[in-house]
């Protein structure tokens, strides 16, 4: 189970120090310091987030069919037994249909990361570059 710090209500573990004095002034070149909820941080968490959530989602999805069909072979073998189309005993149909039930899995995951978690690495990294290039470029 993962636990993420900027989850809870507050924004802040119950561990957290105050910052020291000298470091809760304005950065060197003017600008005020870049709290949690700004910038890269908020671009970072959300992208922990979405990839969190994406994962559990593809995750239940695969595991879930192969649970349901566990349980269905424990608890109802007669359903499992009884003929089919085609003359195959219904288990089988089901424990076949696993391979494209695992596909459609990958296929929609790589379909919604390619939709919501992708766009947020690339802000991310776009966010994490041009600090340094303006380090890069300041005399």
């Amino acid at each position: 189970m993962s636990y993420d710090v900027h989850d809870l209500p507050s924004g802040r573990s119950p561990y957290d120090r105050p910052a020291p004095t000298w470091s809760t002034g304005p950065e060197p070149d003017g600008a005020p310091p870049a709290g949690p909820l700004s910038g890269a941080h908020r671009t970072l968490r959300l992208l922990r987030r979405a990839y969190r959530w994406h994962r559990r989602v593809a995750t239940v999805t695969a595991l879930g069919y192969f649970a349901a069909f566990l349980t269905l072979t424990v608890k109802a073998p007669s359903l499992m037994a009884r003929p089919g189309p085609g003359g195959l005993p219904t288990g089988l149909l089901l424990a076949l249909a696993q391979i494209p039930v695992t596909w459609l899995a990958v296929l929609l995951y790589e379909a919604a990361a390619h939709r919501f978690v992708d766009p947020l690495a690339r802000r991310a990294r776009r966010q994490m570059r041009t600090p340094a290039l303006d380090r890069e470029q300041a005399p």
